[in-house]
């Protein structure tokens, strides 16, 4: 933005990950029956170093200020403090801080390395010297710069994601310039998390669209935190350090969740099966017996989805799919363990959040691999969230100057990923016993 609305380069936030769960909420291979791990999961990859960037423009001064004797302190204090000291208390990677602002002639900088106590320093007591923030495609370039030199990188950006182009005639291209900015690193090993929360104003608000500054009091304004690294890297840091989060709104791009799932033995089966040793981690069922239309096999699946989004969580009641394959396969039901009343008292089903009933009649020579899939969509918040006129925010509410338009350069970018059509995909190999 000009120079004349000063302070508000807006730092947006590196790509972060799609939450690439191949691991468990611990960071740990997730197990399915067998105790092998779940297919598709990864090994618990290293994490070499995060990151932390903190926009440090004088548009977020509003967020960052100093408080009274006994002010508790506003939600993105509260929330950014606890997770700079969850990052620096992580002994297993070392941990690098950087204040994000605009590059000038003096300081060509864009990311400014700092310590843990000046970044924690400025999130409680505010930025002493506000500098204007830095363009959004800018921002992604310089931190995919810092995930090249060390391979392993994770990084966790906080900004209020703000991103206008200096042109105002121009804002169509803002999903154009956030995909070319990803584009510098190869979507196949790269995942972005957003995770979305509000937070009390107080201060000069600087809109996207470039009219005069407001002077807020109080009012609450969206900041994001994103991750940004490998998929797999992405999902440890989403399923620690920001784990005090699974309850906001959030999104993934680039995602590989692989909750446990696994089928059940004694519960409402029918025909004559057992599950075998899994083939390159997939759960395997082998039938002793030849099942056909007349005679159809039942099988049902305990599914494991507390470490996935809250929204995935919802949606897989109606929304989860069956992809056959060489088979008739079809997919009965799928409802929540806590509606089945047969689960009171029995841990193993409870240690499951949904089942899926899959109906069978036929079962190739060669086997089949049948797919348990959770189609993706674009989660509802980001277009309730998103303005394209935000000239009297306090009147409008909680919203972010052309936040769709940003999401969904995000998601152009990924778009020849598998994950952008299936945010969950847990397959199942049946095969006649020998």
């Amino acid at each position: 933005m000009s120079s004349a609305l000063i302070l508000r380069k807006y730092a947006l936030l590196l790509p972060l990950s799609g939450l690439a769960m191949a691991c468990g909420s611990g960071g740990e291979p997730v197990k399915i029956a067998g105790g092998k791990p779940a297919a598709g999961a990864l090994a618990a990859d290293k994490i070499s170093q995060i990151n932390v960037l903190v926009d440090a423009s004088g548009g977020m001064q509003g967020f960052m200020h100093a408080n009274a004797p006994g002010e508790p302190g506003s939600n993105f204090q509260q929330t950014v403090a606890a997770l700079l000291s969850d990052v620096n208390g992580q002994h297993g990677a070392p941990a690098a801080y950087y204040f994000v602002k605009e590059a000038t002639g003096a300081d060509p900088r864009i990311l400014v390395p700092t310590s843990y106590g000046a970044l924690t320093s400025a999130v409680s007591t505010g930025i002493q010297k506000p500098a204007l923030g830095t363009e959004l495609p800018q921002m992604l370039a310089e931190a995919l710069k810092l995930h090249a030199k060390r391979p392993g990188t994770v990084s966790i950006i906080v900004s209020d994601f703000i991103y206008s182009p200096k042109n105002a005639d121009e804002t169509w291209r803002v999903k154009t310039d956030v995909k070319d900015a990803l584009a510098t690193a190869d979507a196949a090993t790269l995942a972005v998390s957003v995770f979305a929360n509000t937070s009390a104003y107080r201060g000069n608000f600087y809109p996207g669209n470039r009219t005069r500054p407001q002077a807020l009091r109080g009012e609450k304004l969206p900041y994001y935190i994103w991750v940004v690294g490998a998929p797999a890297l992405v999902g440890q840091v989403d399923g620690t350090l920001l784990k005090r989060l699974a309850g906001q709104p959030q999104a993934h791009f680039n995602t590989r969740f692989a909750p446990p799932y696994a089928a059940l033995d004694h519960f409402q089966n029918q025909g004559e099966w057992y599950q075998a040793d899994p083939v390159n981690g997939v759960p395997t069922l082998s039938f002793t017996k030849s099942v056909t239309r007349k005679e159809p096999a039942e099988v049902v699946f305990g599914l494991d989805l507390k470490g996935v989004p809250a929204e995935w969580q919802k949606a897989a009641t109606q929304g989860l799919r069956l992809d056959a394959a060489a088979t008739d396969a079809t997919l009965l039901r799928t409802w929540p363990v806590a509606q089945e009343p047969a689960a009171v008292g029995k841990p193993y089903l409870q240690q499951y959040t949904h089942l899926a009933k899959i109906k069978l009649g036929q079962v190739p020579g060669a086997g089949a691999l049948l797919h348990l899939t959770l189609p993706r969509s674009q989660p509802a918040w980001i277009a309730q969230t998103s303005t394209a006129n935000d000239s009297n925010i306090a009147r409008q509410g909680p919203k972010t100057f052309l936040l769709t338009d940003v999401m969904q350069g995000v998601a152009d970018y990924f778009a020849d990923q598998p994950s952008a059509q299936q945010a969950l995909d847990l397959p199942i190999r049946v095969q006649r016993a020998d």
